[in-house]
């Protein structure tokens, strides 16, 4: 009798999609990384800034679970999942486990939690009225596209253009607007690795749609790999990681050569680009699923690498503020 309410909220954990949380925390230790290592220089990090930067992981875990939530519903009621229920059992609305109206409920109850978080971390990081609202401003919006991802009647994750919002949201936004709640200031030297980072996360994107190549063809969901199509799809993604880890690279050389620590990814990231480009299934003997076709990208072997990216994002981002860390030490 209970087997219902288990399997409803073992679903909805898995909604949140945990396992891409990392993402989230790479661009805020990112941004904190580089903002307490401007406050080091003049020792002037104290207890408020180890709240600021708390409040800003779990702002940014809120946000990332919004948008996954949001995924979960707009995916579902538009049909989207139907074709790839078998690879998704994790999504609450294809799986009927929550009605959809009780669901939308409960991810506007979540955007109001998001909400009130933001409005306490800017309360708490700024006391000028200007910063407040300019912050206030940004986090609506970033609430916004959390929600208009696959929500709506014209989301932008069915217009290839989910990289470019996670470039602004997990790239730029999180990284600068961290160093800024820190500090109150931001330096143009850290758009390379805000940039970077953002770069990293839309690697993490397009990996999913790389999967779903073909079941999201068949929906309708225009992604940047449907867009590109199977032929080229991979290829812009080495182009989409090789400028990511370049903007690292340049500030490594150019500003703080100890960053370039992350560079000992190196091997995990060559093994990962090698799995990708192996994807290829020849021989239709090894068919498996109906997304192995013959002379198609194994979808399936793609997949696999989610994993993959996420901790690699985490890694370098990790990597790197170590090195800064390291860089005080001489």
């Amino acid at each position: 009798m209970n087997k219902p309410v288990a399997s409803s909220t073992k679903a909805l954990l898995q909604a949140t999609r945990p396992r891409t949380f990392p993402l989230a925390i790479a661009s805020i230790l990112c941004g904190n990384g580089l903002a307490l290592s401007q406050l080091a220089l003049s020792s002037s990090i104290n207890g408020h800034n180890l709240v600021v930067f708390a409040l800003t992981l779990w702002v940014a875990l809120a946000l990332q679970i919004l948008s996954n939530l949001a995924k979960d519903y707009g995916d579902g009621i538009k049909g989207t999942d139907n074709f790839r229920a078998a690879s998704s059992p994790e999504r609450m609305t294809a799986q009927g486990l929550l009605q959809p109206n009780q669901f939308k409920r409960l991810i506007f109850g979540w955007a109001l939690i998001t909400f009130v978080s933001g409005v306490a971390l800017i309360a708490i990081g700024f006391d000028n009225l200007r910063d407040f609202l300019i912050f206030l401003a940004f986090g609506v919006l970033a609430i916004m596209a959390a929600m208009a991802y696959t929500m709506g009647k014209r989301p932008y994750g069915y217009r290839a253009m989910g990289e470019a919002a996670v470039l602004i949201f997990f790239g730029w936004l999180a990284v600068l607007g961290s160093v800024y709640l820190q500090t109150g200031q931001f330096w143009l030297s850290h758009l390379l690795p805000a940039t970077g980072g953002g770069g990293l996360a839309a690697c993490v994107l397009f990996v999913n749609n790389m999967r779903d190549i073909y079941s999201d063809k068949q929906a309708g969901k225009i992604t940047l790999a449907v867009l590109l199509g199977a032929n080229r799809m991979r290829s812009g993604y080495v182009l989409l990681m090789a400028l990511s880890l370049l903007c690292y690279l340049l500030y490594g050389v150019v500003y703080n050569p100890y960053s370039l620590i992350w560079l000992l990814a190196l091997p995990l990231i060559a093994k990962h680009l090698r799995v990708l480009f192996s994807a290829q299934v020849m021989e239709e003997s090894t068919i498996s699923t109906v997304n192995r076709v013959k002379g198609k990208i194994d979808t399936v072997l793609i997949g696999s690498q989610l994993k993959s990216i996420v901790k690699l994002t985490l890694i370098i981002n990790l990597l790197f503020v170590l090195g800064i860390a390291i860089s005080h030490l001489f």
